[in-house]
Order: C-alpha cells, then sequence, then structure tokens
C-alpha cells in the first residue's frame, strides 16, 4: 500500500478536536482499511482475485531472476575467455 496516500487519510480522519488515543487508533485503522479495500478493488477491476495477483508476481519476478542469471553466465563466460585469451 501506497504510504503517503495511508498518512493523508489519516491526516483527513483526525480533526483539530483533541481525541482520544482509542478513537485516534480506530479512525486510522478505519482510514487503513480504506485504503487497503481501494486497492484490492483495483487488483479486481484488473480481473485478479485473492492471491491471483501475488502469484503473478511471483512468476514475473522468477522469469525475471532466470533471465539476470542467463545474463550473468554469458557475462561470467565472455570474462574467463578474456582472461584464458590475455595468458
Amino acid at each position: 500500500m501506497n504510504t503517503k496516500k495511508i498518512n493523508q487519510s489519516r491526516r483527513k480522519a483526525l480533526s483539530k478536536k483533541k481525541l482520544s488515543k482509542e478513537e485516534i487508533e480506530y479512525k486510522e485503522g478505519v482510514a487503513s482499511f480504506n485504503v487497503w479495500m481501494k486497492h484490492n478493488k483495483k487488483l479486481e477491476d484488473m480481473g485478479l482475485h485473492g492471491t491471483d495477483y501475488y502469484v503473478r508476481r511471483v512468476k514475473e519476478l522468477e522469469a525475471q531472476v532466470k533471465r539476470l542469471e542467463a545474463k550473468l553466465t554469458v557475462q561470467e563466460g565472455k570474462t574467463s575467455n578474456i582472461a584464458h585469451w590475455e595468458e
């Protein structure tokens, strides 16, 4: 979640009058929940429900790791060939 949005919603939720600690915690919790619900609504609009978003994200990250590992092995192969060639 975006902490900037959470902080903005907290500031809006807290009025200028003096609130008790319980009231402040309650209003912050409600604001945090509303931001969370808004984020979930965006995911649902994208067609992702439950853990679908996280499953898709893990697959994307795994593919990125494979690409980077392949790139790294190619670079290591080039450096070892250069070092061997210089000898």
